[in-house]
């Protein structure tokens, strides 16, 4: 299980950003995006109000997962301990042993069962296994507790919030992060194109005058003149406002791609899910956006 941690409630906290401020921060975004020809060349305006976006909204939007990631991250950290006992359970079940979940014919099984439910007794709830002591009846009492009240149920939390996983999504997202290396602004252009299509054009067609009538890519005075009016419309109370921050919230939405993904395979290699792996994303521990 890879660990994919989503960011806490101190990276979602920051003032709002004056207009003028927000300008300038697209005009250098369109500048530094303009350095570049060939294959990586857009119109500079395109990266300028997607930076613009960006400026406007982080630390003032949250995803609505983060708080159940951290939750289940906290509980995870403390169960995987016990994920090698879980394995020897799945190895001494057979299928035609099963008659509903975890309520077997298979002796051995429910015992393994049992010693799995225990150890997470005692990562979860190591006081109470300490008052149960060499109490075998009053532990295997606590292990089917533990497993009714606590591992179940997270269980159950972890396969609720991988439901909606995309690994198309998750893939074409990691695949725009090879333009993070190349300018900040291209990443956010790219990323929007692909968590907030819709969106994303609505927006662009707000604050940007018709594309005919866009400055020639190199004229950057004539592109700031046109960002600076931009700035206005995305501040705090401008007209585009609403538009910048639903683009930027369906990225950050969609941004749960890569944890889903972890607790996703953690649960299908553990047993503990059906379903196949068709992408495990790339090699690396993936960032909510920077500040």
């Amino acid at each position: 299980f890879r660990q994919q941690r989503p960011p806490g409630d101190a990276h979602f906290a920051r003032a709002p950003v004056r207009a003028d401020k927000l300008a300038m921060a697209a005009a250098a975004a369109a500048a530094a995006a303009a350095k570049y020809t060939g294959r990586f060349a857009i119109h500079p305006l395109l990266p300028g109000v997607a930076q613009l976006a960006v400026e406007a909204c982080t630390g003032r939007l949250k995803p609505s997962w983060t708080p159940a990631a951290q939750r289940l991250m906290a509980t995870w950290e403390k169960v995987h301990h016990c994920m090698p006992r879980y394995a020897e359970f799945l190895q001494s079940t057979n299928k035609k042993d099963l008659k509903k979940i975890h309520v077997f014919m298979n002796e051995q099984a429910q015992a393994k069962l049992a010693m799995f439910y225990l150890c997470c007794a005692l990562r979860l709830r190591p006081e109470e296994v300490e008052v149960a002591g060499q109490d075998s009846e009053k532990l295997m009492k606590l292990a089917g507790e533990v497993a009714t009240k606590d591992v179940e149920p997270f269980f159950q939390d972890c396969r609720d919030f991988v439901r909606n996983y995309d690994w198309e999504l998750h893939q074409t997202l990691d695949g725009t992060t090879v333009w993070r290396e190349v300018e900040d602004s291209l990443f956010w252009h790219h990323s929007f194109e692909v968590t907030s299509g819709a969106a994303y054009a609505a927006y662009r067609s707000e604050v940007l005058p018709p594309q005919a009538s866009w400055p020639d890519r190199e004229d950057l005075p004539a592109i700031e003149a046109v960002l600076a009016r931009c700035g206005s419309a995305v501040a705090e109370g401008g007209p585009a406002r609403a538009l910048a921050e639903d683009v930027y919230q369906q990225f950050l939405e969609a941004s749960s791609m890569p944890v889903k993904a972890s607790f996703r395979t953690a649960l299908i290699d553990h047993g503990i899910m059906a379903g196949e792996v068709i992408y495990r994303g790339e090699p690396r521990i993936e960032r909510p956006p920077s500040e």
